[in-house]
């Protein structure tokens, strides 16, 4: 099959049907970006708006090519603790709102390309069905099965919640690289016409450029940084430093942005450090 009559194949899975179903799946009662333009307003919108929207989107996702307001994203800082330092950066909790068109469109994505963002099955932020409880009870069952076979077990435990906010957008894209073409040409669109305005109190600040880092409140976002750390797993399972369960391995265990790094040996947490950390 040539590239174009693959290409073709997810052009035809953008539907009105499709459209039509993410669009009554979003959530309402959301505040609206800068456009101030709401989920309320397309699904109460005329029909013919879903029918629109489709050809919209299908032509984006046949030439790669994203409109500038797709980028263009509102934050909105809140007070964590209101009795705190108001001077404090570290006091607030920035929301980042974007246009409800794009959110729509990233729904959409998300159907359509839902089998090439699996990420490893010790990743078990971003995905339904699994959290935080899975991940402590794999992270003890390990562990116990270790001290009862009369073995330690080593753990160095990071927090890589900066990565989300600070990897760099070249190796995020190329790490994609089971990601269909044409999908990764329109995050490269995407991604080059991110900019941001914050707004206080009524007023706005002007518009920056965001160079680093995946786009927040994006739905899109956690599945492609679980693409992106699936590279580090991936090695990890090459040079198999970490706990072994019979056939089962544990190298890591992944919860959205916290790291459990595992290992029998404090030289094999150390190589499993140097690889993740090279």
């Amino acid at each position: 099959m040539s590239f174009d009559e693959h290409a073709s194949l997810f052009m035809d899975l953008i539907n009105v049907v499709l459209v039509d179903k993410c669009l009554h799946d979003m959530k309402l009662g959301k505040t609206g970006g800068q456009d101030e333009l709401t989920a309320e307003h397309l699904v109460y919108a005329h029909p013919y708006l879903v029918v629109l929207l489709c050809n919209l989107y299908r032509f984006m996702a046949d030439t790669g090519f994203v409109p500038d307001a797709f980028g263009r994203r509102l934050i909105i800082p809140l007070v964590k603790d209101s009795s705190g330092c108001l001077n404090d950066l570290n006091n607030y909790r920035a929301i980042t709102i974007s246009p409800v068109i794009s959110k729509l469109f990233e729904l959409i994505l998300l159907k359509v390309c839902n089998c090439y963002l699996a990420s490893d099955e010790l990743q078990f932020g971003f995905k339904s069905g699994l959290g935080c409880s899975e991940a402590i009870f794999t992270l003890r069952s390990t562990i116990d099965y270790f001290n009862a076979n009369g073995s330690t077990v080593y753990v160095a435990a990071l927090d890589i919640s900066k990565a989300y906010d600070k990897v760099n957008h070249y190796k995020l894209f190329s790490s994609s690289a089971g990601l269909p073409k044409w999908f990764i040409d329109l995050l490269l669109c995407w991604y080059e016409k991110l900019v941001v305005t914050v707004r206080w109190n009524g007023y706005f600040s002007f518009e920056f450029c965001v160079e680093s880092g995946v786009r927040q409140g994006s739905s899109l976002s956690p599945s492609i940084f679980n693409v992106f750390i699936d590279l580090f797993l991936s090695e990890l399972r090459q040079k198999r430093n970490g706990c072994h369960i019979g056939s089962y391995f544990v190298c890591a265990i992944l919860y959205a942005d916290n790291l459990d790094l595992l290992s029998a040996s404090v030289s094999g947490l150390q190589r499993c450090l140097n690889t993740f950390l090279c």
